[in-house]
Order: structure tokens, then C-alpha cells, then sequence
């Protein structure tokens, strides 16, 4: 049970429907006015109350007793309620929002305040009155932020785990205690190191070793934007249809709702914080802050932790020994070999690692580390800030000496160029194996044996350190000719149109990676690689990659001197869909209508089913700006024209396409998410009559379109017609497709709610079984 009506929960409401130049300070002030000053009366005092208010804002101070017994006498009450009614009401934005947001904290706090007084405080129609009412409550009722509680997320979350804790993991004991005190006091700490020294495997112990104290531990492998990363975390209540800044708006409201019982680690921060757009406002929540950061920032102690070399006889030499228990007779080689590695730690484990598997005698491997290395004298540690790109000069140096000492195969060093272009945050176990088309994951098992990968028991996940990863990266130039199999894996996945892939934000991320890192030494197959992304990307609403995406398309014709029609035509039409996003639709039928007059020039009779396609593929998305513009007679025209290209053509194979039911599709899917059913039936009542009158209804296409009216009805509680609709679609679609077909799946899905929703509670659980039958061959 948790109390929602507290102070802080409240004021947050208020604080979020408030005009931007209304301050908080402000609002306070009002709020109290019968017991503070209008204003500060100098900067001192200004610096003074924002500190006071924001500790009464966020919980961490209560409310004094001289405002509490001025607002207990009946004239406080009537003074609370005019200020409120004059002066913060009209600074609120949308002030039934704001109502509806704190009748919602009523209602989810009726378990602990009462039905009664639950029923008391919604009853009052006056605005300034109820909000009067309710904050008299919260201030009256709550002063202990011990209380407030964060809501659980086992069950949501489904991402964001945290990664397991590194096998032999040492010290820190001392440096776990100091971050668990200043995290207390101060709720966000930045722990700071050069590369390699063990920040990231510390956020992890600290965590770990503060299970018990947490009720939530969230983990974020900051990717350079954290506003995307908080939109790639996974909830159970995800629609595949939300766009980026839905899944972002969604998932941010549910972090918000976390207090001091909550952790979040944001690993690999090595930005300055004001270079992070977003960061000012996230650091601001109520949950504890835990920063691992590359870079020397300039703040209090009591917010920082440096971590540094661990002690050399009691923690390193123990490690590498672990590692390496042959090493224990040799302890004067051993200290000499970590001191020659400057006590860094990555390498001091990955030394220990290298000496177990080469078979190398210790003196042996202290000789290839001075020879090949750059032990200096003066070579301590190297600039750790930088404005973009790290260079650990003294390390990298090492790791590439223990790197060709590993001596690995043929196939453990495209392991290793593979593995170097995706993300730092890691790949999942699974799709590797399928992308690498591995028998097994041994191979990948023995590299982290070696220390080269780090295996993340916990979210079934491999990856390289980042100081690996450039290594690799410098001596092992992954390339489009010697990464083919990856690459070619990847741009499969874009082209399985019509499927959900399993765990997609995984495989875009490891999609742009590749985009980003690979040398580009085969330009044809790199471009047609970006421009089947396109698709992909505008498929799972990754808006705002596509026009980062379609700059890239355009600098590679340019850089290659492509300049085939069919590509310049793509180009227009990716341009085109630009513009759509922006609902500039003028613009979209420039492009398209550009794209369409190169292609239309290539319509003869030895013309290629990539150009025909692409043509007929035009024709539809023209057409479909056209319905965006309810001008249904030329959308008409041109989705006709589609047809009868396709038809021309068909000995090309043209007419077994789908490109055309899905862009149709996913009109009236955009439809139906708006709660736009008049347009979606629109729509698709358009699209089913140029269906039957050119393919006939004993076909695939006209099978979808049943579904599609399933559903519509369903959204719309017409039950009847709802399920006349799926029944058809479930007939057609297992004779034509046949029973197993992933597109059963969604039928099966759709019939569980319509009998769920009905109270048909037995075959609601047998069409969630069917569905879960079939997911299992196609997950």
C-alpha cells in the first residue's frame, strides 16, 4: 500500500501544468503567501529560499510548524484557497489536467487515506476549493519521505537489468561504503576513472552489494543520447504501433514516479553534463543518480568518487593469480608485470587471462609488454578528457601486445571484427549466434575465457569493453569484405517485411552501429544496405533516424558517383517520406512525383522487376499522400496504376509482392492508433474495392482486410460484425497461408480480446494457446 498524497506527489502536479515563467519559488510563495515574503529581498536570501522550497518540494524537509498552524485556523484555509483560486490557477496551463492528475493520486491512494475520504475529497466541484482541500490534506497527513515508496517494476521492465557483476571481482569495499553515504545525502554521484580502472564493474558491485535496499535497480548503457535510451527500454505495456516519442513519453512518466528507494545507473557517461541535453531535467527526479564517467569534472566531493588503482598486494596480485593460479610461484614477475601495465586493471585481468591460455611463461610475457608496449618511465595514466574520442595511448598499446599474443583463429578473429561493430552496450547471445550462423557459442565462450568478451549472465548478453573494442577496431579493421557474413545477416533482418523480429530495439541498435563503424570498401553493398534500413527503421517509428539516414544515403551516391535512376528515384521518395512526417505533403508529391517520371522512363518491355517494383511501390506511396490529403480520386488513379504495372509485369513476379497491402495497412493501423475509425474504415473500404476488382476475394490481400475490419469493429464494440470479420480472416488465412503462418498469430491474438472482452473466458484461452503455439516457431 502507498500513500500518493503527499506534499512532493501533489506540488509535482501542479509543478508540471505550470506556465514556464511561473518558478517554483513562485508558486510556494503564493501557495503560503499569509506566511512568506512576496518576493527575496536580495540574491542571498533568493539562493536561500530555492534551496529551502525545493527540499520541502522533493520531500526532503517538511513543511514547518508556523505554516502548519497558520493554514490550520478557518481564516488559513480561506486565505489558501483565494491565493490558489487568484494566484497559481491562472499561472496552471490546462488546469482540468492538472485536476484529473490529482483526483488520479486519490483514487490510487484509496487503499491507504479510505474510500470515505477518497469520496470527500473528489466530491468538491470547485477547482480551487479541491486542490485547497487536497494539499491541506497532503501537508497534514504525510511529513516523512521515508514513506514514499516507488512502485515495482519487475513485471513491467523488461529491459535494463542489471548486468552481472565480473567473476573475481575485488576491493572496493571502502570506496562502496563512502558512495553509499553521499548517495544518500545528496542522491546523485559521479564516479570517476580513467579507462579500464573498473567504474562500470564498481556501479555494478555497488548495486549488487544494495539489492536489499532498492526496490528498483535500473541500468543504462548511455549511448550518446539519453533521451533515446530511456525510449529503447522495454515495458510490458509497449504497443508496437507507439512512435518514439510516445515510447519516450511513456517510459519517462513511469521513471518519474520513482523516489529515493529506486536506482538508476547511467554508465559510460563520458560526456560533460551540459553537453547532454537532457540531463539537467533527469537529474532532477527523485530516484538515486549513480554516474560512471571517463570525464574530470569539476564538482563538490561530496558528489564525485574517484576510483582508483586497486592495492597491489592485497587486491592485484591476488587477481591476476586467480586468473592465473600457475602465476603463484612467480609473484616478483607477477608485481613486475602489473607495474609495467601501470596497475590497470582491464589489463592487469586480461594479462593474468592471457598468460593461463598462451601457455607463456611469466618473464616471457613481461618481455613482449615492455618490447611492445610503451612503458615509459613518466607514462603514469594519459589525458582522460577529451572533446569526443578517447585516446588511452599507454593501455591501448598493451591490449594490442595481448591481443596478437592470444594468437586466435581464423574464426575467433571475425568473432572479434563482428563483435567490434556493434554496440559497447552489448548484443544478445541469440541473435549473434544466428547472425554469426554458429553451431554453438563455444567459440565466442573461449574469447571470454581469454577476457576479450564480457559475458552478461543476467540480460543474456555479449560485448567488448570500450578499450577492447577500439583495439579491435584500429588493428583489425573491420570491413564490409572481411565482416560480409554480419553485415549480410543484419540487412536480412530489413528485409523481412511483414514479420516482427524479436527484441528489435537490439537489432536496430546493432544495425546503426554497423552503419557507423564499418569500413566502407564495397560501396554498392553498403548503399543498398542503407537503403533497405529505411524501411525497417520507418517500420518500428525510428523517426528521427531517417533523416540522419537519408543524408547518408545521399553523400554515398555522391562520394561513389552512383547516379542510376532506380537510386535516384529511392532517394526522392525517401526525401518524400520526410516530408510526410511534417505533414508538408506538397512537398512529399514533389519528390514522388520526380521519382515517378525517372522510373516511368525505364517502363519497357526488358525492364527489371527491381525497377518495376520500385515504380509500382511509388505509385502506392503517392497514393497514399493523396489519402493523407482526402483526395480520393487521385489516390484512386494512382493506386490503379500500381495494380496494373504489377499485373503488366507479373511474369517478373511482381504480382506476389505485398508491398502494396503493406503500405495500405499500415494507413489504417495509423487510423485506428489515433481512434480515427472513420478514416481507417475509409481507407480500407478503398483499398478492398480496388482489391476485389483486381485480385478477387479468395485471396491473401483480401484476407487482411477482413482482419483489419475485425479489428476496427472490435475498437468500436460492434462484437457481431467483429467477429463475423475474424472468422473470416482465420479461415482464409490458414488455407491460403496454412495453419502454421505467422499471420495466424496475429489473428489468434486479436480473437483472445475480442472472447476475453465478451466474458468467453475458456476461448479466449484457447486462441491465447493457438497464439502461443505458433510464436514459438516464429518468435
Amino acid at each position: 500500500m502507498r500513500n500518493r498524497l503527499t506534499f512532493p506527489e501533489v506540488i509535482q502536479v501542479l509543478l508540471e501544468y505550470k506556465n514556464k515563467t511561473y518558478t517554483q519559488n513562485q508558486l510556494i510563495r503564493d501557495l503560503f503567501s499569509s506566511c512568506l515574503k512576496t518576493s527575496a529581498s536580495n540574491a542571498d536570501e533568493a539562493v536561500e529560499d530555492n534551496i529551502k522550497f525545493s527540499r520541502w518540494v522533493k520531500g526532503e524537509r517538511p513543511i514547518p510548524q508556523d505554516i502548519l498552524d497558520k493554514y490550520q485556523e478557518p481564516n488559513g484555509i480561506k486565505d489558501m484557497e483565494c491565493d490558489i483560486e487568484d494566484l497559481i490557477i491562472p499561472n496552471l496551463i490546462n488546469v482540468s489536467g492538472a485536476k484529473e492528475k490529482i483526483i488520479s493520486l486519490v483514487k490510487n491512494s484509496i487503499d491507504v487515506i479510505g474510500q470515505e475520504k477518497a469520496d470527500e475529497l473528489t466530491s468538491e466541484s470547485d477547482d480551487a476549493a479541491f486542490i485547497t482541500s487536497v494539499i491541506r490534506y497532503s501537508i497534514y497527513n504525510s511529513h516523512d519521505n521515508a514513506s514514499l515508496l516507488s512502485p515495482m517494476l519487475t513485471d513491467t521492465l523488461l529491459s535494463n537489468r542489471l548486468p552481472s557483476v565480473a567473476d573475481g571481482f575485488v576491493g572496493r569495499k571502502q570506496e562502496e561504503k563512502i558512495c553509499s553515504k553521499k548517495l544518500n545525502d545528496q542522491g546523485i554521484l559521479f564516479v570517476g576513472g580513467i579507462a579500464g580502472i573498473g567504474k562500470s564493474e564498481f556501479a555494478k558491485y555497488f548495486a549488487d552489494k544494495n539489492r536489499k535496499k532498492y526496490t528498483n535497480i535500473i541500468y543504462i548503457y548511455y549511448s550518446g543520447n539519453l533521451k533515446q535510451d530511456i525510449t529503447n527500454m522495454v515495458f510490458s505495456n509497449d504497443k508496437s504501433d507507439m512512435t518514439s516519442e510516445e515510447l519516450f513519453n511513456t517510459h519517462y512518466k513511469t521513471l518519474q514516479e520513482l523516489y529515493e528507494d529506486s536506482l538508476i545507473i547511467l554508465d559510460n557517461f563520458n560526456v560533460l553534463p551540459k553537453e547532454e541535453p537532457f540531463f539537467k531535467e533527469f537529474r532532477n527526479n527523485r530516484f538515486h543518480l549513480l554516474i560512471t564517467t571517463r570525464c574530470n569534472l569539476k564538482l563538490a566531493d561530496e558528489r564525485k568518487e574517484e576510483i582508483l588503482t586497486l592495492n597491489l598486494e592485497k587486491e592485484l596480485i591476488p587477481l591476476f593469480i586467480s586468473n592465473c593460479p600457475s602465476a603463484k610461484e612467480e609473484k616478483e614477475n607477477v608485481k613486475e608485470i602489473i607495474n609495467t601495465v601501470h596497475s590497470h586493471t582491464l589489463t592487469v585481468i586480461l594479462a593474468s587471462l592471457t598468460l593461463a591460455e598462451s601457455g607463456l611463461e611469466p618473464e616471457d610475457l613481461l618481455y613482449e609488454l615492455k618490447t611492445n608496449g610503451l612503458d615509459t618511465p613518466d607514462a603514469e595514466s594519459v589525458d582522460i578528457y577529451k572533446d569526443g574520442e578517447y585516446a588511452e595511448g599507454i593501455m591501448i598499446e598493451h591490449l594490442k601486445t595481448l591481443l596478437s599474443i592470444n594468437k586466435l583463429t581464423e574464426e575467433e578473429t571475425l568473432i572479434m571484427r563482428c563483435m567490434a561493430l556493434l554496440p559497447s552496450s552489448g548484443v544478445l547471445k541469440q541473435h549473434f549466434k544466428e547472425w554469426m550462423k554458429l553451431d554453438n557459442l563455444e567459440p565466442v565462450i573461449k574469447l571470454v575465457k581469454h577476457g576479450l568478451i564480457q559475458d552478461d549472465a543476467e540480460n543474456r548478453m555479449f560485448s567488448l569493453h570500450p578499450l577492447i573494442r577500439d583495439v579491435v577496431i584500429s588493428t583489425m579493421e573491420p570491413s564490409i569484405s572481411n565482416c560480409r557474413l554480419i553485415m549480410d545477416s543484419l540487412h536480412l533482418v530489413s528485409l523481412v517485411h511483414g514479420m516482427e523480429y524479436a527484441r528489435p530495439i537490439n537489432a536496430i541498435n546493432c544495425q546503426l552501429s554497423v552503419m557507423e563503424n564499418i569500413i566502407i570498401d564495397d560501396i554498392p553493398a553498403y548503399l543498398m544496405y542503407l537503403q533497405d534500413l529505411f524501411p525497417h527503421l520507418e517500420k518500428y517509428r525510428y523517426t528521427e533516424e531517417l533523416s540522419k539516414l537519408v543524408a547518408r544515403i545521399e553523400k554515398i551516391m555522391m562520394d561513389g558517383k552512383i547516379d542510376t535512376p532506380c537510386d535516384r528515384a529511392l532517394l526522392f521518395d525517401y526525401k518524400a517520406h520526410l516530408f510526410i512526417e511534417k505533414k508538408d505533403y506538397d512537398n512529399a508529391i514533389k519528390r514522388q512525383s520526380k521519382a515517378i517520371s525517372i522510373m516511368e522512363k525505364l517502363k519497357t518491355p526488358d525492364a527489371t522487376m527491381r525497377e518495376m517494383s520500385l515504380l509500382s511501390n511509388i505509385y502506392c506511396n503517392i497514393s497514399s499522400t493523396y489519402l493523407y490529403k482526402k483526395k480520393l480520386d487521385i489516390a484512386t488513379d494512382y493506386l490503379k496504376k500500381a495494380f496494373e504495372l504489377r499485373k503488366e509485369y507479373e511474369h517478373l513476379g511482381l504480382m506476389e509482392s505485398h508491398d502494396l497491402l503493406v503500405q495500405m495497412m499500415n494507413l489504417v493501423e495509423l487510423s485506428i492508433f489515433a481512434k480515427d475509425y472513420t478514416n481507417a474504415r475509409e481507407i480500407l473500404d478503398f483499398y478492398e474495392n480496388i482489391i476485389t476488382e483486381y485480385l478477387g476475394t479468395d485471396t491473401f490481400d483480401y484476407a487482411r482486410c477482413q482482419l483489419m475490419h475485425g479489428v476496427i469493429d472490435l475498437q468500436t464494440r460492434k462484437y457481431k460484425e467483429s467477429e463475423k470479420h475474424l472468422d473470416t480472416a482465420e479461415e482464409m488465412i490458414a488455407r491460403i497461408m496454412g495453419n502454421d503462418s505467422v499471420y495466424l498469430r496475429e489473428v489468434y491474438a486479436i480473437k483472445s480480446k475480442l472472447h476475453r472482452q465478451l466474458g468467453r473466458i475458456d476461448l479466449a484461452a484457447e486462441y491465447a494457446n493457438k497464439y502461443r503455439e505458433i510464436a514459438k516457431n516464429h518468435p
